[in-house]
């Protein structure tokens, strides 16, 4: 056993990529171990990770249904996932995500261009990723954006709670969050019901109707769903990559020459980052992981920064690199591989295009420290609560 003391997932590094290395080194020589600060066995290496991933009939997600997400599709399994599944996709699609495009990249030039010039140290966190996927979510929904300090407040309550469900001190603020949150957004979708617009909104509506699973409570899960999944999703991605980028000039140079490796960076920096540590999954029935017995009814812990150093899948993997191939873990796998992963990127892709653009001088703050941890924020990711740059 990990004692917490001895935990990586407790340690605050300068390198993003510490969490995976010092994870991935455990695994060399232990793949499952019980670390007691996460209070599951950690499964460490990559080939069992995607594995349990692509598995949902072993290693499942119903422990979401005592929360907030009870009914959303990460708690679901078999045909209503799949039904739900198929609901999601008819509005990711290329034609749709065309769409939502044009509608980002002005939101992400307000956001980032106003970046441009301005003197001193910008903590990139707190001035500008902080707001800037609250306020793409409401101009994709096609809604104002009335909802200021309160949305983020909700989201940050709720988030709090489902990363620490048995916490007495987040269940309130929690669960008042929720019903907030969820009577705004039932009010959004009845009131857009009768006449759906060229929106988000409006393909989440339509596809429900066409697919004849349309209630105003179906629409909410999935517009909240959405918003949860991918609000510190985005904000993570983006410090993720800006500093793996400002780390490594040359790549950054790379990228700025040709808009095409934006992707390839988003990739890497979810890999060599981690800003999805790892998820959890609830054991169906008795197995065996690496020849490790593991119980019915227990949790495990799917470390993917460990897998993403896992050298029998990624050659040299503390190297970032613009040229990874193998596809990485960063949206999970299988049957709950993100949904909105097509959004993330979306969003990710518009905002650092603005971003260096608009910064050409763009880099780190040498008189600020780089802090990378698990739960920063208070979110169950690993990433930074500060982004200091300099821009001029």
């Amino acid at each position: 056993m990990i004692a917490s003391t001895e935990s990586a997932f407790g340690v605050r590094s300068g390198s993003p990529a510490a969490l995976g290395t010092a994870l991935a080194a455990i695994g060399r020589n232990r793949p499952i171990v019980v670390d007691e600060l996460m209070g599951a066995p950690l499964v460490l290496r990559h080939r069992d990770v995607s594995a349990a991933l692509r598995n949902p009939a072993t290693f499942g997600t119903q422990f979401y249904g005592m929360g907030p997400m009870s009914d959303s599709m990460i708690a679901l399994d078999g045909p209503e996932h799949a039904r739900r599944r198929r609901i999601h996709n008819r509005f990711f699609g290329a034609a749709a995500s065309a769409h939502y495009a044009r509608i980002v990249e002005p939101v992400a030039e307000r956001a980032f261009g106003d970046l441009a010039g301005r003197d001193g140290s910008v903590d990139l966190m707190g001035d500008v990723l902080d707001r800037y996927p609250m306020t793409v979510f409401m101009a994709l929904l096609g809604v104002p954006d009335d909802l200021g300090p309160q949305g983020l407040a909700w989201v940050r309550a709720i988030m709090a709670w489902l990363a620490a469900p048995m916490d007495p001190t987040l269940v309130t603020p929690g669960t008042t969050a929720f019903a907030e949150l969820h009577a705004y957004t039932t009010a959004l979708v009845e009131k857009h019901r009768a006449r759906p617009g060229d929106n988000l909104l409006g393909q989440i509506i339509q596809a429900h109707v066409d697919e004849g699973g349309y209630t105003p409570e179906a629409v909410t899960v999935a517009v909240i769903g959405l918003l949860l999944g991918g609000f510190e999703t985005t904000v993570q991605l983006l410090a993720a990559t800006i500093t793996s980028l400002l780390l490594h000039p040359g790549q950054l140079e790379q990228v700025r020459a040709d808009a095409s490796l934006m992707n390839p960076a988003f990739d890497e920096a979810l890999r060599w980052a981690a800003p999805t540590a790892g998820l959890y999954r609830l054991v169906r029935h008795d197995t065996e992981i690496a020849g490790t017995p593991v119980a019915a009814g227990s949790m495990v812990y799917l470390a993917i920064a460990a897998a993403h150093f896992d050298e029998a899948a990624y050659p040299q993997p503390g190297t970032f690199s613009l040229d990874r191939t193998g596809a990485h873990l960063g949206f999970g796998a299988g049957p709950h591989y993100c949904v909105g992963a097509p959004l993330a990127r979306l969003e990710a892709r518009a905002a650092l295009s603005v971003l260096l653009t608009a910064c050409p001088r763009l880099r780190l703050d040498p008189s600020a420290d780089l802090s990378f941890a698990y739960a920063a924020r208070g979110f169950p990711q690993h990433g930074t609560e500060s982004l200091r740059v300099l821009t001029t």
